[in-house]
């Protein structure tokens, strides 16, 4: 059993009784820490994968303690100018225990079937919005002025997009008419 979850805006691999050093907590040694954010987790084989989290699942740690890592030189330098600056970094981080991976009862497959639209139902009305997005922009707003239909507009651009010069012609025939 493991699980990827999300601390300090970075992604850590969590098995029982595993210690990982993650970015700095404001927790004392020896507090127990829950992490909510789990974004996959997998038990016996199935794999729960979250849109963007699983729902109902966390990871509880154990603070075991704090320190700063190996240290980082930074060195600037200008040739022929006598520039030179060398500074050095250590980054903190707080060492946990993975105490526990609690994931919800049931399947979490149903919960994404059900949000997701079936194969034969009809497309949504953004759908059908950006099925006419190859429209210009003074196209449609001449055509909206005159009260024209753009579906029965046929575009000459490229790709069938409906240019200005379309929408003259149909508000010339609607005229003639």
């Amino acid at each position: 059993m493991y699980a990827i979850f999300k601390a300090q805006g970075k992604q850590f691999r969590a098995v029982e009784d595993a210690v990982l050093r993650i970015p700095s907590l404001a927790a004392e040694p020896g507090d127990t820490v829950k992490f909510d954010d789990v974004l996959l987790a997998e038990q016996d084989g199935d794999v729960h994968v979250g849109a963007p989290r699983v729902a109902g699942a966390s990871v509880a740690a154990e603070v075991v303690g704090h320190g700063r890592g190996d240290k980082i030189i930074v060195y600037k330098m200008k040739r022929r100018k006598g520039y030179r600056r060398k500074q050095g970094h250590r980054q903190g981080y707080t060492e946990i225990r993975i105490l526990g991976i609690d994931l919800p009862d049931g399947p979490q497959e149903a919960v994404a079937a059900e949000a997701a639209p079936e194969a034969g139902t009809a497309p949504e009305p953004e759908a059908a919005e950006s099925a006419q997005a190859d429209i210009t922009p003074v196209a449609r707003k001449l055509a909206e002025e005159h009260g024209l239909d753009l579906g029965a507009i046929e575009g000459t651009g490229k790709d069938g997009r409906i240019l200005k010069s379309d929408v003259d012609k149909a508000i010339a025939a609607k005229e003639g008419d």
